[in-house]
């Protein structure tokens, strides 16, 4: 188990290697002599937490601390939203923009092929247009009523007188087109998903009688709230990709953790049922490959928490975690993971039921966050990263070899192995810093929960002799580092990782010194 590589790496690294150079400076201060010598110089003695090495943390993600310290790396990001006006405007699609009135008495349909039936509306903008002709010789008063619209409790009416028909030409028409009627403020209550117009024509001499070519027309309607059944209809999401920067570094090596989660969190304030529908859920891992999340709960997908009718203007949260018991969660995201590849959609009223009734108002929404937790607890078997940083041994004509001593007390339950290549201005290899890889850190023990018990001390050293030193001093400018981290045991113990655990580091350097 590691965190984000370049951390750890860049902390031996400083304290290992390039500290101990960057203090040559100090050879200013020793007294010129005549003849060859060596001094003992004492470079570092400090102590360092696993807070201080993630103090400056860096990521698309965050780093959170438990309250017992353990640390988490949490990717998070936005997968699906959907707000209340793209179903108003689904509800405004079923409405025909001209609706001819065929009778006196006659239910205008309110409901669509797709399912869509409403119970109640409430409009915030939008007017009505009417148009009719007469086409009786007398002259006749019309009155148009909406009982199912209303405002304060009071229909909608309209009235006008129109005169009669010549018999030639065009016949006399009523209508409000240069004064259309602002619908603001009504409530539609529909009944047996219709609403109803009902119309009477009164000749001037008192008898009733019909008109002919009545039409209505409906425009710029704009909703702030609606009551029904909002039909079974899939909004769709983006396809899109979670970045994960834990495995930059990454070059090889197996990780195991032991508690992964991604985990769908989800805002709902529509009082509709909501199901997701996950057409992808892939890990792509730093190989290449291309996992699928495999779960029951992604075949069957997740319902939503959604308020009720006595909750209008609440926002339901609710979350679910995808996990080991009940995915294969830690064998994907253990591959490697440098991103979350996902599809998901959601789908409203997914059992198709009509009497499940329902509501959305101007202001609702849902929107649904996926979010990649890695918590520090599991296992790290040969796990190499490789950083690169400047050098520049130039100034330091006075020294002539160099042997490091290193003591590192370790409390941190992860075994550190380091090998580093000065680098040429080609990025070729002139010289390696060691013979061969070489621990410089023995993983702290663990109990059975993978709780540090105690610390390990490691003594390690580099030699640099006369000509070796001469070559990586006027020939090296960058210095290539592989840090193979592992957990206890070569990486078969899970181990855990917190703010508090340390690692204290010595080091000296015995220096060979010429006029």
């Amino acid at each position: 188990m590691t965190m984000k590589n370049n951390y750890l790496t860049a902390i031996f690294a400083s304290l290992m290697v390039l500290a101990g150079c960057n203090q040559f400076d100090e050879l200013e201060d020793i007294r010129r002599v005549d003849f060859d010598a060596e001094y003992a110089v004492p470079l570092v003695d400090t102590r360092t937490t696993m807070r201080d090495i993630l103090r400056d943390f860096e990521t698309i993600g965050s780093l959170t601390i438990d309250p017992d310290g353990l640390f988490r790396f949490r990717y998070q990001q936005e997968v699906v939203t959907q707000n209340s006006q793209d179903i108003f405007n689904q509800i405004n699609a079923a409405l025909p923009p001209i609706i001819p009135v065929s009778s006196p008495f006659m239910a205008l349909p309110f409901a669509s092929p797709d399912g869509l039936e409403i119970d109640r509306l409430d409009l915030k903008k939008g007017s009505m247009i009417y148009f009719f002709e007469n086409r009786h010789s007398e002259m006749v008063t019309v009155t148009m009523t909406f009982p199912q619209v209303t405002k304060g409790g009071v229909p909608l009416v309209f009235r006008q007188t129109v005169s009669g028909y010549s018999g030639s030409g065009n016949a006399p028409a009523g209508t409000n087109l240069l004064f259309p009627a602002s619908l603001a403020g009504y409530t539609i209550a529909t009944e047996n998903d219709s609403i109803y117009v009902q119309y009477e024509a009164i000749r001037a001499s008192g008898q009733k009688d019909t008109l002919s070519s009545v039409f209505l027309r409906l425009q710029d309607l704009e909703f702030s709230y609606a009551e029904g059944y909002f039909g079974n209809f899939l909004y769709e999401g983006t396809r899109d990709t979670l970045s994960i920067d834990f495995f930059d570094n990454w070059i090889r090596g197996d990780i195991y953790f032991e508690e992964p989660r991604i985990t769908l969190l989800v805002e709902n304030s529509f009082g509709i049922p909501t199901r997701s529908v996950v057409n992808a859920l892939n890990v792509i891992t730093v190989k290449k490959d291309v996992l699928p999340l495999k779960s029951i709960f992604v075949d069957n997908g997740i319902d939503f928490p959604y308020p009720g009718f006595n909750e209008v203007g609440q926002v339901k949260t609710g979350a679910f975690s995808f996990t080991k018991q009940n995915s294969n969660i830690d064998v994907i995201l253990g591959a490697g993971p440098i991103a979350i590849d996902y599809d998901v959609d959601a789908i409203t009223n997914p059992d198709n039921d009509p009497g499940i009734r329902g509501f959305i108002a101007e202001d609702s929404y849902y929107r649904v966050n996926m979010e990649v937790e890695l918590p520090m607890y599991g296992q790290a078997s040969g796990f190499v990263a490789v950083e690169n940083f400047a050098v520049d041994f130039k100034n330091y004509t006075d020294v002539s070899d160099v042997e490091f001593k290193v003591v590192v007390d370790n409390a941190i339950p992860l075994a550190i192995d380091i090998q580093a290549y000065f680098l040429d201005s080609n990025n070729q290899i002139i010289d390696s810093l060691l013979a061969a890889p070489q621990r410089f850190a023995e993983a702290a023990p663990v109990d059975a929960q993978g709780l540090v018990t105690g610390e390990t001390r490691t003594v390690s050293y580099a030699f640099y002799s006369g000509p070796r030193f001469e070559r990586i001093k006027d020939e090296s400018v960058r210095l290539l580092l592989n840090t193979a981290i592992s957990s206890l045991n070569n990486g078969t113990k899970s181990v855990k990782l917190f703010s508090q655990q340390d690692v204290k580091v010595k080091i000296g350097a015995k220096l060979g010194v010429r006029k």
